[in-house]
């Protein structure tokens, strides 16, 4: 996502802005009109994430890139984007305990690991006036280890399962705008979204390890699939001179992925997002009085039902973003809380903050400097 997207809760299917990025509808990349003729966007963020059960908890700290992004135009109606971006990430480590066989009590560790890239190419086609067309070319890359261990304390050994999912292909995404013109500097904008999916391959290993963890037999389980459904999505934006009311409704078919795993299914996941920004105004008084606000908040299931139970998923959002260099450049600050899954039926609930910085420098041309 880009900085303005994350602050309106990962709104934007229905968003046209001439100074940002928006990733949600890669036909929103030809909103951005002249004087800016290039953009460069780069994002950071420090997270914390804790897990917790109805008897244990664990917290963890992380952080790194959150996107690069680059903006520019091949002709006054085409307009184009390349950027490196996560496409899924897994950090978490739990442990608890469960009975294998005729033991009872043993400690068994959940540990994943790994990020998949997005290495994309975009392009945005205003068609007519008021319709634009745009389309995401992207390769996916990395590698996603998921781990369970057990320890046998009776027999002094350890028992190891690890999966590896790892991907290296192109995915395809596109969507369209359609602008309608209001009375007294108004529009508004709908979005249409939609998305081919991508299936990826894993492999499984099982390894029975002594009490110094030298390997005591290896084995290769069956290959592994892991599948991205289609999904699709249709938004909506009022935009005014001053600010921008979206909201997003999404629709992801994961119903039709199948698992081997007996105690997970899949359910088809709905999503509805709702943002605000109000877009400052450059020519305030005051320096806070330039800066861009934005809100929002999300709302869904995870895709992942366990032993039964659906996990909701809900956030919020906001951010500021305070201009530097006559508007030429803007720091962003974000902050975003989610809430994912449920301590019921045993199961574990994930609560993830996150700090997020975005520089964006523009390009202005035919700018005239006033001097005094």
């Amino acid at each position: 996502m880009s900085a303005l997207n994350r602050g309106m809760g990962g709104t934007g299917i229905g968003v046209r802005d001439g100074f940002n990025l928006n990733f949600t509808n890669p036909a929103s990349y030809g909103s951005i009109i002249s004087p800016v003729t290039s953009v460069f966007e780069m994002g950071f963020y420090i997270g914390h994430d804790r897990y917790t059960t109805e008897a244990l908890s664990e917290s963890r700290t992380n952080g790194g890139l959150s996107n690069i992004n680059y903006w520019f135009k091949f002709l006054p109606q085409w307009s184009s984007t390349v950027g490196l971006t996560p496409f899924s990430s897994v950090s978490y480590k739990v442990n608890t305990m469960r009975s294998l066989g005729g033991s009872s009590n043993l400690e068994y560790t959940y540990d994943g690991s790994g990020t998949i890239s997005r290495l994309y190419w975009g392009n945005a086609f205003n068609i007519l006036k008021s319709l634009s067309f745009g389309v995401n070319i992207s390769y996916l890359f990395g590698t996603i280890s998921r781990d369970e261990s057990v320890d046998i304390p009776l027999y002094a050994t350890s028992l190891i399962y690890q999966n590896k999912t790892h991907t290296n292909k192109v995915a395809l995404d596109a969507g369209l705008q359609y602008e309608i013109h209001l009375k007294k500097n108004r529009s508004l904008v709908v979005g249409l979204v939609g998305d081919l999916g991508a299936t990826f391959k894993g492999n499984q290993k099982n390894l029975l390890l002594d009490g110094s963890l030298d390997t005591l037999q290896a084995s290769s389980g069956d290959a592994l699939i892991y599948e991205v459904p289609k999904s699709g999505g249709l938004g909506i934006g009022l935009h005014t001179a001053r600010s921008i009311l979206a909201a997003d409704a999404t629709f992801e078919n994961w119903g039709a992925v199948s698992t081997s795993e007996q105690e997970t299914s899949y359910q088809d996941v709905f999503r509805f997002s709702m943002g605000y920004m109000y877009k400052g105004n450059l020519d305030a008084p005051t320096y806070l009085g330039t800066a861009s606000l934005r809100a929002g908040f999300h709302v869904q299931q995870y895709p992942l039902a366990v032993k039964g139970t659906a996990l909701p998923w809900w956030g919020l959002t906001a951010g500021m973003s305070l201009p530097m260099f006559d508007n030429r450049s803007s720091i962003t600050v974000s902050y975003t809380f989610d809430s994912l899954g449920t301590m019921q039926n045993g199961l574990l609930r994930q609560h993830v903050q996150q700090i997020m910085f975005d520089v964006v420098i523009r390009d202005l041309w035919g700018i005239r400097r006033k001097f005094d």
